[in-house]
């Protein structure tokens, strides 16, 4: 059963259904959602690390609206490598994880994130569109 449950998000359109799929999920598992938020280190190209705990804030509220247990982790970083460290240290059953989040330039830039996850992570992946 998939009863730890990890949700990147970034704010995107695809991060928000990503959520709305764990919700459904945990609540026939009776599992819990950890949602992670990771900012790009400094070197990057993408949003400022004061929007990532905003961005977890609103999305806590939403899952625990629906009644599921929820946790946040905000880090800064390599986003697919810190994903997939979460991911094995937390000892997560499941990551569901949105198609896309960054911007097309971004993207070619830093590579497709949900991309990386599914081919290092140490669990299944559902990648949501």
């Amino acid at each position: 059963m998939y009863r730890k449950i990890l949700v990147p998000v970034d704010g995107s359109d695809h991060s928000k259904r990503a959520l709305q799929e764990a919700i459904k999920l945990a609540r026939m598992t009776q599992g819990a959602i950890t949602l992670v938020h990771i900012t790009p280190s400094k070197h990057s190209v993408s949003q400022p690390a004061n929007n990532g705990q905003s961005i977890l804030d609103e999305g806590k509220k939403i899952v625990q609206t629906e009644g599921v247990p929820a946790e946040t982790i905000l880090l800064e970083g390599k986003v697919v490598e810190d994903i997939i460290r979460v991911a094995k240290e937390g000892a997560f059953d499941l990551i569901i994880i949105g198609a896309r989040g960054l911007s097309k330039f971004e993207e070619l830039v830093l590579g497709s994130v949900s991309h990386g996850v599914t081919e290092k992570a140490p669990c299944p992946v559902i990648v949501t569109r």
